[in-house]
């Protein structure tokens, strides 16, 4: 069954085939994930002569090949039939490729092209692990450009690593020079006179890289794909382990599902940028869904024809949860739904919605799962039972208490799965004290909240300033309403109300601001303009210019803070520049409205 003719083949000779698009990455493959670091970690194994791994390859049949079930490998162009799929080693190939073949396109991670350069004289004196060194630049730089700056990388004792694509250079007279006058440099600088030496060690060096052998293996043609996606997803549990989407896009593959396709093509880029593991919750509101869990284990359940087993009055029996291809295809279409309109609400300000106008001030993203596989099970299920006003009422207060309760910050899979079967039986009972998070999040849980605790990027911070959202506030200086209606998404940020860099501050009043002045107390949202106007003054001074701008109408000044939690009396205190009353008196306003929020 394995085809290994030559187990071990030499790494310019793997980089000359990737480079003509002989290998490609099956539909299964995760994306390129390495980031320059690693590719630098990479080199130095190799020119200290590390074990650099196995590289496990599968041999494509034609059928295979017609299918054009791949992508190509990062960075190349594949052949017009590809002779082998990479199963384990894209990231190390695609990495050594962009080093040494040096692609015309930005480093796939960064927004920067990278170049990767072997300095000889750390090498030469045994300082391995800083040896190999990268830059970057905003545009591209072509190999003859590189190869005509001969005397510049000389006089630096670095050989770019470029070169070494160029075989038939490499070995020519013309490089001959390169690496003499690589010798002859570091002689004078280390007063060592044995150039001879030198350039020998040079060489090494040089040749270290080109004759790197990795470890392969190549499966046969006539493996099956259950058995070829089972092995990627042992062989990519080491290193840099697959995500639970990863693992599942392989497993899927075999029962005709592109997974990886489907979330690609995915029509929905304020959900794919919410978290690095969207596509993954799409999976766990597919599984909370279908059966009331969503951790990895279960996740597995999800794959079509799977048989498990469960436990139903205390007689184990066994069961399939999906049996289809198309059944799971319709489910993860309804997760993609009910996702985004799950997303949808938590990011808008109007009736039943959570005032997250930006996607970074969303307080925790692990809840959209949760209530979009609400949101589906009411629609299927409940929806001629249960009053949508009732649902609503219900979804507003545990969603608030699930974010008071900092529950969903850390790993939250568990919570989940509670949360999700109490409001299920919600459904049947309308019990709303029962639900954990509900009953959990009482007066004194709130008043207990130290808010001078929090700061950005905390849950409790961006719940507050979704609060704000939803209380219409406007703009200081413009009067316009800080909502996703109104701007572009980068025009609205938090910002100081005492800002850092006013001066003025008299002492007494301000005791306790070089330890707080981060926290959710003194920020609020502004427009960037607004903040750059009033970045270097003391609220005194920008105060009077709010108010010139209402017409020196000090009731409106007073409604105008309201909507950004601040009080009558917290008004005086920014009139007086008195950041220690301000932060006590903001404490009690906004602790009034996470009491308010979750009624």
């Amino acid at each position: 069954m394995v085809k290994d003719p030559e187990p071990r083949k030499f790494l310019i000779d793997l980089l000359k085939d990737a480079h003509f698009g002989e290998f490609v990455v099956p539909y299964f493959q995760r994306d390129f994930e390495w980031t320059p670091g690693m590719v630098k970690d990479l080199l130095v194994s190799i020119v200290q002569d590390y074990f650099t791994g196995l590289l496990l390859f599968w041999e494509l049949d034609p059928d295979a090949i017609k299918s054009e079930k791949w992508d190509a490998l990062e960075g190349t162009e594949p052949a017009k039939d590809p002779s082998l799929a990479v199963l384990d080693g894209q990231q190390r190939l695609a990495s050594l490729h962009y080093a040494i073949y040096g692609p015309d396109m930005k480093f796939p991670t960064r927004e920067s092209y990278y170049s990767f350069y072997l300095d000889l004289g750390k090498y030469l004196n045994g300082d391995y692990d800083e040896s190999i060194s990268y830059g970057y630049a905003s545009s591209y730089v072509p190999l003859d450009k590189i190869k005509s700056d001969r005397d510049q990388w000389i006089e630096k004792g670095v050989v770019p690593l470029r070169i070494l694509s160029d075989r038939a250079y490499v070995d020519s007279s013309e490089f001959m020079e390169w690496m003499v006058g690589y010798a002859k440099k570091l002689a004078k600088d280390s007063q060592d006179a044995d150039e001879y030496k030198l350039l020998f060690g040079v060489r090494d060096a040089v040749y270290k890289i080109l004759n790197h052998q990795f470890l392969t293996h190549t499966l046969t043609k006539d493996r099956e794909l259950d058995d070829i996606c089972g092995i990627f997803a042992a062989t990519n549990q080491k290193g840099m382990k697959l995500s639970t989407f990863d693992l599942m896009n392989a497993f899927l593959y075999p029962k005709g599902i592109e997974l990886r396709k489907e979330w690609e093509k995915l029509d929905n880029d304020k959900l794919k940028q919410t978290d690095t593991s969207a596509n993954e919750y799409l999976l766990k509101l597919i599984s909370l869904y279908k059966q009331d869990y969503c951790s990895s284990k279960y996740i597995f359940y999800l794959i079509p024809g799977k048989k498990i087993k469960k436990k139903e009055d205390d007689k184990i029996t066994e069961t399939v949860l999906i049996k289809t291809q198309g059944e799971f295809t319709e489910l993860w279409n309804s997760a993609c739904k009910y996702a985004g309109i799950a997303l949808e609400r938590i990011m808008n300000v109007g009736q039943n919605d959570f005032g997250a106008v930006k996607t970074d001030y969303i307080p925790n993203t692990t809840i959209i799962p949760v209530m979009g596989a609400l949101m589906l099970s009411y629609e299927k299920a409940y929806k001629s039972s249960v009053p949508e006003d009732t649902f609503n009422k219900m979804l507003t207060k545990w969603y608030w208490s699930a974010v008071i309760s900092k529950d969903y910050s850390g790993s939250s899979d568990s919570v989940m799965s509670e949360d999700y079967r109490a409001i299920a039986e919600w459904f049947k009972t309308m019990n709303t004290p029962a639900i954990p998070r509900i009953a959990k999040v009482s007066d004194k849980f709130i008043n207990s909240l130290n808010l001078k605790e929090y700061k950005k990027g905390s849950t409790i911070y961006n719940c507050l300033l979704c609060s704000i959202a939803l209380n219409k506030a406007e703009d200081f200086y413009t009067t316009r309403t800080l909502d996703t209606g109104s701007f572009k998404e980068g025009n609205i940020n938090d910002h100081h109300i005492f800002p850092t860099k006013a001066e003025g501050y008299a002492p007494e009043k301000t005791k306790q601001f070089s330890a707080t002045h981060d926290i959710i107390l003194n920020r609020t949202l502004l427009l960037d303009s607004t903040n750059q106007s009033i970045l270097n003054s003391r609220p005194s001074v920008y105060l009077k210019t709010v108010k010139d701008k209402l017409d020196g109408d000090e009731t409106k000044l007073k409604a105008l803070m309201e909507k950004h939690l601040i009080s009558s009396k917290a008004l005086d205190c920014m009139s007086n520049d008195d950041y220690d009353g301000f932060i006590e008196e903001r404490e009690t306003t906004m602790k009034e409205k996470l009491l308010d929020l979750r009624k």
